[in-house]
């Protein structure tokens, strides 16, 4: 049989990887979608030590551009490490002191004991359905709305 012969595709076969010093690395896709004033970040794969800063600079992209409202929807997260919970720490941090909101939806049982047994389910705003999720978030202000609240002279 030459090299040629084509395999049976297994199971790992389909998932995409990344090799960094030689390991397999489950990749984290993360797809932006905007609902009203709220970006959504549908994730999928393991956010870890080596997928982790491409969810940070997915954030802060977001809020540099001026967005506000950030959904981050967790229905295809398969893992999170330490360096995950941090990530999303930090882009919680970075959205407040900008006068915004990150919140979860559809974490799975997994990721919901890890944000149970680090104390995380006390920061972080999590709601089972994107549509809850969505009405919770607090309206971004505009310029326009702002300067009709000054008061006039």
């Amino acid at each position: 049989m030459g090299g040629a012969a084509t395999r049976a595709a297994s199971p790992v076969a389909n998932r995409c990887f990344n090799y960094q010093e030689g390991l397999a690395v489950m990749e984290l896709n993360i797809g932006v979608r905007q609902v009203g004033d709220v970006a959504v970040l549908d994730l999928n794969g393991e956010l870890d030590t080596y997928s982790c800063p491409a969810l940070r600079s997915a954030v802060v992209n977001l809020v540099d551009r001026g967005q506000r409202n950030i959904l981050l929807n967790m229905a295809g997260v398969e893992y999170i490490d330490s360096a995950g919970l941090g990530t999303l720490v930090g882009g919680l941090k970075r959205t407040t002191e900008h006068g915004g909101q990150l919140k979860l939806v559809n974490t799975n049982s997994q990721i919901q004991k890890v944000l149970n047994i680090t104390g995380l389910v006390r920061v972080f705003e999590q709601f089972s359905s994107e549509e809850e999720a969505i009405k919770s978030f607090v309206p971004a202000p505009t310029a326009a709305g702002s300067a009709d609240d000054s008061p006039s002279s």
